[in-house]
Order: structure tokens, then C-alpha cells, then sequence
């Protein structure tokens, strides 16, 4: 969710997500539009660290509005952890020529947007983004990077708490923006959680076409895998 939208007013153990899906734990105050999602969520225990790989697809050549990708992390704060893939009418700020995106890691709170560095990034690149949480048990260190080449692409790190207990894909288009024109991958997806709960995978829910394989737990429930997320292009 980036800063033209509203920050949720939530109870202390709800989540921020915005991500539509029936029946799930994540809603949203505001009328944007919605892309194909997959959530996890919310888990008896906390999540330590997540790692994904996202292979976006070519972005489209002309945007009329806002259109952002991001695999996202909530708790009771209302922080949303979330590293974004960007197309905005103009994205010459990142260097980013057309068909491509701009990628930044991010946090959204009561305090607005809080943005790291921005780097380019083309349709067939794969973006690997992780969060972890610090020793100190409050610092989520953001980490973005190509997983080919190794390249840095983004870094953020900021104190939003021990308690996030869900996580989640987003196709968000604001301001009637041009949707996604390419299928967006996530491969490899990795929850690691505090302690084990083996019911964590039972949450697990899918809206708008998108689909998920491969899941499975290791260490008693307490690392969670995807092998793969597709979503459709909208």
C-alpha cells in the first residue's frame, strides 16, 4: 500500500493487510482494485523471517495511475512491511525505461510511507525480497536483491514490532491505474516462524485466479515453504 492510501484503523491482534480474498483475514477501507493473491495467515505463533523470488513480468509501456506489487507483512501496529514493485505514469525517477518497474523496500504505518533506495528492475528479473526480524526483537531488516546476479536493489530496515503473524501477496492499481499486462511468479517462498504451529498451512487462501503448489512444513511447523505462486495478469 503505498501513501495515496488509507491507513487501517485496526483491533491490537488484526492484521493491515489490504489483500481482497474471501473469507480470509485481510480486508480493505478503500475501493482500489485488486489482482490475484495468495495469503498465509493469521498464525498461532509469529513470523521471524520470510523470503520470496518474484519474477514480475513486463510492466505496462503506459500507465494511466498507480499500479504496485508486493509480498507484505502485518501486525497489530498497523506497520505493513511490504517491498513494492512500482509503475507510476513516470518512473524515470528509478532509471526505469518503459516495460519495466521500480522496486524499493518499504514500510506503511500511521507515520505515512518510508521508502529505501530504488532500483530498476525488468520484467524477466528475479527479485528476491526478504524481511527479517533483528535480534532486538523489534527491527525488520528489509533486503532486496536480484537473485541472479546477486545485485543489492533496495534495503530498508525500521522497529514495527515482534508480532507479525500473517503474510501475504498484493496486485494493488490505485487511481484507476493500467493494470498488469504479464503473470506475475513467486518461487520459493520461505516463513520461518517463532515456534512451531502446525495449522499455519490450514490458512492458507487464494482470490482472483491466483494459484499456489508445493506447500509443506519442516521442523514440527515452524518453517513454512511455497515452491510456487502464479498470478494472473489482470
Amino acid at each position: 500500500m503505498r501513501a495515496s492510501a488509507v491507513l487501517l484503523a485496526l483491533p491490537s491482534l488484526a492484521l493491515a493487510f489490504t489483500i481482497p480474498s474471501s473469507g480470509s483475514l485481510f480486508h480493505s477501507k478503500r475501493s482500489d482494485s485488486w489482482g490475484g493473491s495468495v495469503s498465509l495467515g493469521p498464525s498461532k505463533s509469529t513470523i521471524v523471517n520470510a523470503v520470496t523470488t518474484l519474477i514480475p513480468g513486463t510492466a505496462p509501456a503506459m500507465q494511466n495511475g498507480e499500479l504496485f506489487l508486493w509480498p507484505g507483512m502485518s501486525n497489530g501496529t498497523g506497520d505493513l512491511v511490504q517491498t513494492t514493485l512500482e509503475s507510476w505514469p513516470d518512473n524515470s525517477w528509478c532509471g526505469a525505461t518503459a516495460g519495466q518497474w521500480c522496486v524499493r523496500a518499504s514500510v506503511f504505518g500511521g507515520f505515512g510511507q518510508l521508502d529505501g533506495s530504488a532500483s530498476a528492475v525488468s520484467g524477466t528479473d528475479h527479485v528476491r525480497i526478504e524481511y527479517n526480524l533483528e535480534s532486538d526483537g523489534e527491527t525488520w531488516t528489509q533486503t532486496v536483491t536480484n537473485a541472479l546476479t546477486g545485485a543489492a536493489l533496495s534495503s530498508y530496515y525500521h522497529k514495527s514490532g515482534p508480532f507479525m503473524r500473517g503474510w501475504g501477496t498484493g496486485t494493488e492499481c490505485d487511481s484507476s491505474c493500467t493494470g498488469t499486462i504479464a503473470a506475475q511468479q513467486y518461487l520459493d517462498t520461505v516463513i520461518t516462524l517463532a515456534s512451531a504451529d502446525a495449522t499455519f498451512g490450514n490458512t492458507i487462501s487464494s482470490a482472483g485466479g491466483a494459484t499456489y503448489s508445493g506447500l509443506s512444513s519442516s521442523s514440527g511447523g515452524k518453517v513454512w515453504k511455497i515452491a510456487t505462486i502464479d498470478v494472473p495478469a489482470m
